[in-house]
């Protein structure tokens, strides 16, 4: 990739960012505190993802873990007799899979309302992380591998911040 197509890509990439956070819903956007942080809503997260994952969060368990070779990405239904919910993890890891082997990690940044971090080293070696799902009973797995030094340790930074704030769904 030359570097105007690079300058391009990074230039809609933040126009994409800016635009969902600015058309998100009020309720939606993060809440700032007078010392201008950002408080964290666990509540307005699970609507965000609600949206952007097509399906309830409450009738699902997220689990992130890193891996000594990356992370995985772990939805499963809390009932393993939905299959319509069953089949929605399946296609939206699917999409994730899709999507952050492209460099696109929009939906994490929507459902958080913040850079999630190591997205930013997982974006610029995009081509060096091994991406593969694995189904598994009531959902799937993404599994992200990688070689790299640097990008393991982004990937693992990704996966304790998700963990974090995914507590207990």
């Amino acid at each position: 990739m030359n570097a105007k197509t690079l300058v391009i890509s990074g230039i809609v990439a933040a126009v994409v960012i800016f635009s969902t956070i600015y058309l998100m819903p009020i309720s939606l956007r993060p809440v700032a505190n007078p010392s201008n942080t950002t408080i964290f809503n666990q509540t307005a997260m699970l609507e965000r993802g609600n949206v952007e994952m097509g399906f309830n969060q409450s009738m699902i368990h997220h689990h992130f873990m890193a891996t000594p070779s990356g992370g995985e990405i772990m939805i499963m239904s809390t009932n393993t007799n939905d299959t319509k919910t069953i089949n929605e993890i399946r296609s939206h890891i699917r999409d994730i899979q899709y999507e952050f082997s492209q460099g696109n990690f929009t939906k994490p940044f929507y459902i958080h309302a913040q850079v999630v971090p190591g997205t930013d080293v997982m974006v610029a070696k995009k081509d060096l992380i091994q991406y593969s799902v694995k189904d598994i009973d009531g959902g799937s797995i993404l599994i992200l591998t990688t070689n790299d030094t640097e990008l393991l340790n982004a990937i693992q930074q990704f996966m304790v911040f998700q963990s974090s704030q995914h507590m207990g769904h």
